[in-house]
């Protein structure tokens, strides 16, 4: 949700995430992988830009066919993060038998819990417990 707007005691821009970019090979094939196996539904559907989320939540990721703008794929680790609900080990258990790729399995830190899934294209997500 964004921040409440009006804040009287700061200059600052009123900010708040709205979007992140993956880039991917074919933008059909992540729609598809995206929300058959994560859960996440289409927001939007411009040709170009396409989003999956969580209507009515933050944080949109943009799935951007990098090709088509020049941009070459950078698999690996995106630096984000998702927060699981319920039980982590379960679900995460539950996402690896319905064919996602687990890039570290449920990890235990001395400063958290953690698991890494990979998108078809190798794009690595961070997943955590979200208490």
């Amino acid at each position: 949700m964004p921040p409440k707007k009006g804040s009287e005691s700061s200059n600052r821009p009123d900010l708040y995430l709205f979007a992140t970019t993956i880039l991917v090979s074919d933008r059909r094939r992540s729609v598809d992988w995206y929300t058959s196996k994560l859960g996440f539904e289409v927001i939007q559907d411009l040709g170009h830009w396409v989003t999956v989320g969580h209507k009515g939540s933050n944080g949109l990721i943009h799935l951007c066919q990098g090709p088509e703008i020049g941009a070459e794929l950078e698999p690996g680790n995106q630096g984000i993060t998702f927060h699981v609900r319920g039980d982590f080990e379960k679900k995460v258990s539950e996402l690896e038998r319905g064919g996602v790729e687990l890039e570290t399995p449920v990890t235990k830190r001395p400063w958290g819990t953690y698991a890494r899934i990979s998108d078809p294209d190798g794009n690595v997500i961070t997943l955590n417990p979200e208490d």
